[in-house]
């Protein structure tokens, strides 16, 4: 009796946690922003040798959704002696921004848990060769086969909320 009491307790509380796929708000903040600091880390490696394209394109498939690839791989893949590679720039369109992953990185998740943003707001730079603006920047994480991917980098002027 008090296995049948155990099992039907454990299934009302399952039932009453969602089950075992993680929503939006089951990832904690150090999970996103791991999760994010891996993808800057896979794009930065891309210029790190010569490749295929098609190589390219499957090591950036771990972190980020095929339609972002694309995107990602028109703008900053070039061809090279021997095969592609991308050269990195403090402005290259699609790169995961520079975040601090302090207090000042923010974390918001979307309505449905379907998506999360990370955004951090840039003060203006003042003066110099590259001075910018005050602005945000925010990464934009959707559920892609059930694995967080980025599918958006954005620049922005207002945060997300």
């Amino acid at each position: 009796m008090s296995k049948y009491l155990v099992a039907c307790l454990a299934s009302v509380l399952l039932f009453l946690s969602g089950g075992f796929t993680a929503s939006a708000e089951g990832l904690h903040r150090e999970e996103v922003l791991s999760l994010v600091q891996d993808a800057m880390k896979n794009q930065g490696s891309i210029s790190e040798e010569v490749s295929t394209k098609e190589a390219i394109e499957g090591k950036l498939d771990k972190h980020f959704t095929g339609e972002f690839i694309e995107k990602f791989v028109q703008a900053n893949v070039v061809e090279v002696d021997g095969g592609y590679t991308a050269f990195g720039s403090d402005f290259a369109p699609y790169y995961i921004p520079f975040f601090s992953y302090d207090k000042n990185t923010e974390i918001v998740y979307g309505k449905n848990g379907d998506f999360i943003y990370v955004q951090e707001e840039f003060q203006d730079t003042g003066d110099g060769p590259a001075s910018m603006e005050k602005h945000v920047e925010s990464v934009i994480l959707k559920k892609d086969n059930d694995v967080w991917k980025v599918m958006d980098v954005k620049y922005e002027s207002e945060k997300m909320k």
